[in-house]
């Protein structure tokens, strides 16, 4: 015999006669009619032989929703990784654009250069596990340091098997060495820019005599297969860029783009001082609202918008293997940043003394990983909004970085994040109880690694 329980949960109302029942402590979920979570509500808890299945309380049991003699399913597979499986090699902090809005920026920081001896101290242990690790070069502007990121990578040949490269970049400096080196070691490579005209580009200026879009529209002239093949491209939405930023999804599709990602602007570094440039809550949700209503009618269809597949991945699992989008996120043990003075950080989406990383202490159990931890249950149990919302499971309490460059302090949530998490997952629950799925179409096509994508 085997006791059956509702684990915690929460209830968010759907269109008609649906509710979407969300776990509580993971992403897991499931839609019932509001007479079938009545009847269960009344029937539950009860005893059943261990032979007799039940569709409906498999169904609960396999979405985290129920306990079996008081113990959940087993998660252990999604539990937060004990050391980091991706490291991001800050090189340098000097760049050779001056973007108005960069959260990175510091006079002190900008001339700090990275060691090649630094990084194989800090990787050596981490390929000593014998596990997958990826590698992203960071900067400031990374091809700054080429000669460093042939160093590593060279370094690292013995290990490329299970070693993966990714370099993200203004795009002012390739050369036919670099992109032929990018190529030969099978680097992914985001270019950050932010439309397909000047105009969008206003917040990113250059002290070169070609600016960041002359360059890659070359690189697009000159190297078309290298883009289309190796590139995804990375916007920085603000209320200049993010009028021009559907048109600009749809000319990277013409072109054969794979994926964009796109990042709102942060009051941090150069930016701090940029509020007038901030999208509202509003704001943001509109711009997404636009991109969903180009997936629905066919306008969007090959293009990745990186961000949307990855918040849709936490429908598709018990916790989402991607860094930022789940709760709590990387930064509580799957991802390690080297900064370009030495030191060791949990998070660089922005720079900020919470995600230091002191002498010593930079493994799972680490101090400010902890903090990462203790901030999702907080929120969970106690945070206002968070503590009530339905889809809390979901989120995880959006992005500490952000959090805390709007409020301060870590027991918060940011506007932004939160406003497109409430208006996206509802959206979503709601057209998976509907006859046509575009948007869950649209995730089929460009989800990577998770076999419920094709269940989609």
């Amino acid at each position: 015999m085997a006791g059956y329980a509702w684990a915690s949960h929460r209830v968010l109302p759907l269109d008609g006669d649906d509710l979407a029942v969300l776990a509580d402590g993971s992403s897991g979920w499931c839609v019932l009619t509001r007479d079938a979570y009545r009847q269960l509500r009344a029937e539950l808890p009860l005893e059943l032989d261990d032979s007799i299945q039940l569709q409906p309380l498999t169904q609960l049991w396999e979405s985290a929703l129920l306990t079996r003699d008081g113990r959940c399913i087993d998660t252990a597979q999604y539990r937060q990784a004990q050391s980091p499986t991706a490291v991001l090699l800050k090189l340098t902090g000097t760049c050779n654009i001056d973007c108005d809005y960069c959260y990175d920026y510091d006079a002190e920081r900008f001339r700090a250069q990275q060691s090649l001896g630094t990084i194989q101290t800090t990787l050596a242990p981490l390929l000593e596990r014998g596990e997958p690790l990826s590698i992203a070069f960071h900067g400031g502007e990374p091809l700054l340091r080429f000669g460093l990121i042939r160093q590593v990578v060279q370094w690292l040949e013995p290990h490329r098997a299970r070693v993966g490269f990714s370099l993200q970049t203004n795009g002012t400096r390739f050369t036919p060495e670099i992109l032929d080196f990018l190529e030969q070691h099978d680097f992914s490579v985001g270019l950050s820019l932010d439309g397909l005209d000047e105009a969008s580009n206003a917040l990113r200026r250059t002290r070169g005599p070609r600016t960041p879009l002359q360059c890659i529209l070359a690189l697009m002239r000159e190297r078309p297969q290298f883009v289309r093949q190796r590139c995804g491209f990375l916007a920085v939405a603000s209320r200049t860029s993010a009028p021009g930023l559907p048109a600009f999804a749809r000319w990277l599709q013409d072109f054969g783009v794979q994926g964009m990602s796109i990042t709102f602007l942060d009051l941090a570094g150069r930016g701090a001082d940029l509020a007038d440039e901030r999208l509202s809550p509003e704001q943001a949700v509109d711009l997404y609202a636009g991109l969903l209503e180009m997936i629905r009618n066919g306008q969007l269809h090959s293009l990745a918008l990186r961000n949307l597949v990855a918040r849709m991945n936490n429908l598709f699992t018990l916790q989402s293997r991607d860094l930022c989008y789940r709760g709590p996120c990387g930064a509580a043990g799957d991802f390690l940043v080297l900064d370009a003075q030495g030191g060791k950080r949990t998070c660089d989406c922005v720079y900020h003394p919470y995600f230091e990383l002191k002498a010593g202490q930079d493994g799972g159990d680490a101090p400010a990983r902890a903090a990462i931890v203790a901030r999702h249950s907080w929120l969970r149990l106690h945070g206002q909004g968070c503590s009530r919302c339905a889809l809390f499971g979901l989120c995880g309490g959006t992005c500490v970085a952000k959090a805390l460059v709007r409020t301060g302090h870590d027991r918060s949530v940011d506007p932004v994040e939160c406003a497109l998490s409430r208006y996206l997952y509802p959206e979503l629950l709601r057209e998976f109880t509907a006859a046509e799925r575009p948007l869950f179409a649209y995730y089929a096509r460009h989800a990577q690694g998770d076999a419920l994508a094709e269940a989609a």
